[in-house]
């Protein structure tokens, strides 16, 4: 048996939320071959939401960076940010005019009128307008595992420098940046699960797309980039795939014979 670990975006679905139908072939078949499959994404348990997911049976959930596991449906792990680490870094974000998305578990903390500046901002608004309260006047609400932040244009090396102690830094171009609590990865998260199910890491698999993945891509037995991967993540790759809508996912199974 082999644990397999997917990224969501540019990895499972593309960036208009499609799976391609070689993917959800490949999934059913893992399944049928008794390995077991995992989200291992970036995003928290609040983002990853719908049917077109739950619909393929994964075995559980890493989320936030590997701040959130679940194992077919209880949770085995949570870690949030520090009450008072999360204070200093929100007040450190707005003195450097960055715009952020607090996500938790269960809600979103974001300011509209500052990150309706960011197209994405405004997709998160508008999609996810539901889980979506105010960073201020909301301080008792306040439940955090991550940030992502907007860095363009900013002095994001500084804030980096000045948080170094209390978080991990996951920068995308010079566009966003993923502020996870220190010493939490995807590649920690899956540790977790082999030591839960007694499973030698040799015997794990890791397929993703961005600089998010890189950690859990070193880590894993066996780690795969998609062809529509970044050149950072390919050169982190044991193997480099087919593009998504290229049967990427099916054929990297198909060439390790997981099915």
């Amino acid at each position: 048996m082999a644990l397999i670990f997917f990224d969501i975006d540019g990895t499972l679905w593309d960036r208009e939320n499609v799976i391609p139908e070689s993917t959800k072939t490949a999934l059913r078949m893992l399944k049928e071959n008794r390995h077991q499959i995992f989200l291992c994404s970036g995003r928290t348990k609040v983002f990853i939401q719908g049917e077109k997911l739950f619909s393929m049976d994964f075995d559980g959930i890493l989320s936030g960076c590997g701040t959130c596991i679940e194992y077919h449906g209880e949770e085995i792990l949570y870690k949030k940010v520090d009450d008072a680490v999360l204070a200093r870094s929100v007040q450190m974000f707005y003195d450097y005019d960055m715009p952020m998305v607090m996500e938790g578990r269960d809600l979103l903390f974001m300011d509209a009128d500052i990150i309706s500046r960011d197209e994405y901002g405004r997709y998160l608004l508008d999609v996810m307008n539901e889980y979506v309260r105010p960073i201020r006047g909301n301080q008792a609400e306040w439940e955090v595992s991550k940030f992502s932040v907007l860095i363009g244009g900013t002095r994001y090396r500084e804030v980096i420098e000045a948080l170094q102690d209390d978080y991990e830094f996951l920068v995308h171009g010079d566009i966003v940046m993923e502020v996870v609590p220190k010493g939490y990865s995807k590649a920690t998260a899956i540790a977790a699960v082999c030591g839960l199910l007694g499973v030698d890491r040799a015997d794990t698999y890791a397929f993703g797309d961005s600089a998010n993945d890189l950690e859990m891509l070193d880590y894993a037995g066996t780690g795969v980039v998609m062809g529509n991967g970044t050149d950072l993540a390919k050169s982190h790759a044991d193997y480099v795939t087919d593009d998504i809508h290229a049967d990427g996912i099916f054929n990297a199974c198909r060439h390790f014979s997981l099915i």
